[in-house]
């Protein structure tokens, strides 16, 4: 919706049903004499004054936070964290799967099985903020370690970080989630610095004294040995968690130089792009849009760009075309950075097509965090069919596992 939910919209979109039952017992709404739980609009509007009109304002603030709080799963990104956190559940997928939208399905959750609702909010929070996740290459391709002592030294390390960096982080919490994909997602919630804000507690207002929560996300495929980071403070920080994981978790030292990513091969690109694959997965064009170059003594460098008149040609056959035997490509200069561009058809009504760019350097930088988790599979499975990416450095061994195709995994929802 363009405006925030209200907690009656809410409860106009849900039905009465005996989880809406569930929840307004538990939190002992008041109910008239002769009170049917009907599912008709009509006893939705009758729930909406019972709580405008109930008598304790703290009781009523439970409810209405309890209802906005269903709501942060009520969408479709949230609807796959639901299906992920209940795959190996099968009463708690029947359940999902009985629910008629993603509003009611949250609801359930949430009413039904908390500790489910939690993970699946872990999940999507990583999923929500994948543009922001950074990769890793461990190199480590063990079991994560859940017992109780490893838990709590990679609690305490996480800690020591942070009172040593910013004072704070004294109580730090923990899980470990299993995706249906076949990774391993890490969450840690640390304690931030007090803070006195100015809010009503019932019918008082007053400054409460609260702690923020430092919210972080480890993502690991064991069969790969890469992980995804999310977390605030820049290379130092996310450096840190994956220290503190592969040492805790793993069971093996990782200093911040075995962990950097791996240099990358760019030499395949002097060809262009040949991937039957991403024309079947429905991309119209594939073209080398630009390359940075470097004389073999590194003492000149030129980056070279095809124009929009290029047709979509791949600028390394433009350098061909018009350098012939002078072609820096063919004279040993290597390509220390490109950009990879995928075209899909135009849109009815348009004649532009709309692009992909992926842009990659020679010291493995690459711009994956961009996209979603499916085209991200899916240009992570190209990468590797040009030799540019090794198997073992993207996340998923499989990038069938996460959707197949462009047009079915959604470039535009």
């Amino acid at each position: 919706m363009s405006r925030a939910q209200t907690y009656a919209d809410i409860l106009l979109n849900l039905p009465v049903d005996d989880t809406l039952k569930t929840f307004m017992e538990r939190h002992a709404l008041p109910l008239p004499e002769g009170w049917s739980w009907n599912d008709s609009v009509q006893t939705s509007k009758g729930l909406i004054g019972l709580i405008q009109s109930h008598p304790v304002a703290a009781m009523r603030d439970r409810i209405v936070a309890g209802l906005h709080a269903s709501t942060l799963l009520a969408h479709p990104l949230g609807k796959q964290a639901m299906f992920q956190a209940a795959h190996d559940r099968p009463s708690e997928l029947m359940g999902l799967i009985g629910c008629k939208s993603d509003l009611q399905r949250a609801f359930w959750l949430y009413v039904h099985h908390p500790a489910l609702f939690e993970a699946a909010a872990e999940i999507e929070y990583l999923d929500h903020h994948g543009q922001q996740a950074q990769q890793h290459d461990l190199g480590i391709k063990r079991a994560i370690q859940r017992d109780e002592a490893s838990i709590a030294a990679f609690s305490d390390a996480i800690k020591g970080f942070y009172q040593r960096e910013l004072g704070c982080g004294e109580v730090c919490v923990v899980n470990v989630l299993e995706r249906a994909r076949g990774t391993q997602l890490i969450s840690i919630h640390a304690k931030d610095l007090a803070t006195a804000k100015l809010e009503f507690e019932g019918s008082q207002l007053q400054r409460r004294v609260g702690s923020p929560n430092i919210h972080m996300v480890l993502e690991y495929a064991q069969a790969t040995g890469v992980a995804r980071t999310i977390i605030r403070g820049g290379a130092k920080y996310h450096a840190m968690l994956c220290e503190a994981f592969a040492r805790h978790l793993l069971g093996v030292d990782a200093d911040a130089q075995r962990i950097q990513t791996p240099r990358l091969n760019l030499t395949s690109l002097r060809l262009g792009m040949n991937i039957p694959e991403a024309i079947e997965d429905g991309f119209v064009g594939l073209q080398v849009k630009s390359v940075t170059v470097v004389s073999g003594c590194g003492r000149l460098k030129l980056e070279c760009t095809a124009s929009a008149s290029s047709d979509q040609r791949c600028v390394t056959d433009l350098l061909a075309s018009y350098f012939n035997s002078e072609n820096p490509l063919t004279r040993g200069w290597m390509i220390q950075a490109a950009v990879l561009n995928f075209y899909l058809a135009p849109m009815q009504g348009k004649s532009r097509c709309p692009v992909v760019s992926v842009e990659v350097t020679s010291k493995g930088r690459l711009n994956l965090h961009k996209f979603d988790e499916k085209l991200r599979t899916q240009l992570e499975g190209y990468l590797v069919q040009l030799g540019i990416l090794q198997g073992q450095q993207v996340l998923l061994p499989d990038p069938e596992s996460a959707g197949q195709g462009v047009l079915a995994g959604g470039l535009f929802e």
